[in-house]
């Protein structure tokens, strides 16, 4: 029995694929790294695993985080998963696109997930389906949350816009365009297919350079890409995310930690850096106790042994700083929606 991470060698097998691959991705998997090394675990030993080649794998037996997003493209259901995979289910996303989640209803899957609740979701589109369907789940938040927040921030930092959708581009004030860099995209274009394991790691290390330039180099990152705004706001960098997608169920893991702004909103150019350590901190605790009692249970000795005391108070730290820092926000939200109707209303 060994420890797991994913990784994305899209194995679509789809002739009308454009060999692009999301560096969101990578950077999801990337995060679960980061809370193998809290638990002492040396990220060179991890077996990887193909996100398309989940349902047949047929490697030795391990502990895999189910980080990510989930769902039916291009004619691949990574969704099920192997006998020889023990899931970890913590920052899920099961995308409804393509009749996926009706798919997951027919192929008896919520009563195989059920085996390993609670499921921890990334968003509540996808726990909301999931209790319905009879499925012990709670909001777990996405570890790309948990990256770790930077220390310095440079002197002469740059402003990125980053994979804006054409609409949110067009807004962009020209004082923010013209002075802004344009260098990073997390669009990676492969250069043939199947995509050889090589390749495959070419793509993580792209996209870990993306991180470190955020990291180094960045005074205010403003994107259309979810997960290039939550390791942003994680790291501590400014950032505005622009999005005419608003309702997209993949969104709301923001909710109480940088407005989701749509090209109609009236935006906030001059944002200050989020500090979002406490949920942060809840976000990784979890992590770490929900891969630990997998592990333990099949029969691998890792970290500490908790007891029903310790799984509540992480279950209620984790609860408590998620419906805070939403509660927070929808409350300032709300109080500024009833300023404009009062505005509005009384200069009748």
């Amino acid at each position: 029995m060994r420890y797991a991470r994913l990784k994305q060698l899209y194995r679509y097998q789809y002739p009308d694929w454009n060999l692009i691959g999301n560096a969101g991705d990578c950077i999801q998997n990337i995060a679960v790294e980061e809370i193998y090394k809290e638990l002492g675990i040396d990220v060179n030993s991890l077996v990887q695993i193909n996100r398309d080649e989940i349902p047949s794998y047929s490697g030795e037996k391990v502990v895999l985080p189910m980080q990510g997003w989930f769902g039916n493209i291009y004619n691949i259901f990574p969704v099920d998963w192997s006998e020889n995979i023990i899931p970890v289910f913590i920052g899920y996303h099961l995308n409804p696109a393509n009749n996926g989640r009706n798919i997951f209803i027919k192929n008896g899957l919520a009563k195989k997930i059920k085996t390993y609740e609670p499921v921890g979701c990334r968003d509540n589109s996808t726990r909301k389906f999931l209790r319905n369907a009879g499925v012990d789940t709670y909001f777990s938040g996405c570890l790309t949350l948990t990256l770790s927040r930077r220390e310095i921030e440079p002197q002469n930092g740059k402003i990125f816009l980053v994979d804006l959708t054409e609409k949110s581009k067009a807004i962009i004030p020209d004082k923010i365009k013209n002075a802004a860099d344009t260098s990073i995209t997390h669009s990676y274009h492969f250069k043939d297919y199947p995509i050889s394991e090589q390749e495959g790691i070419e793509f993580e290390n792209y996209s870990r350079a993306i991180l470190k330039r955020y990291k180094e180099e960045a005074k205010l990152v403003i994107t259309s890409r979810i997960h290039c705004a939550m390791p942003c706001a994680a790291m501590g960098i400014p950032v505005i995310f622009i999005n005419e997608d608003t309702g997209n169920s993949r969104f709301d893991v923001l909710d109480g930690i940088i407005p989701c702004y749509s090209p109609k909103s009236k935006i906030n150019w001059h944002p200050k850096p989020v500090n979002i350590e406490k949920i942060k901190s809840a976000i990784k605790e979890n992590a770490v106790m929900r891969i630990t009692i997998a592990a333990q249970r099949s029969g691998l000795q890792i970290g500490k042994i908790y007891s029903i005391a310790d799984i509540k108070r992480i279950e209620y730290t984790l609860f408590i700083n998620s419906f805070r820092i939403a509660w927070r926000f929808r409350f300032l939200r709300n109080l500024m929606f009833f300023y404009k109707f009062c505005t509005f209303y009384f200069n009748q």
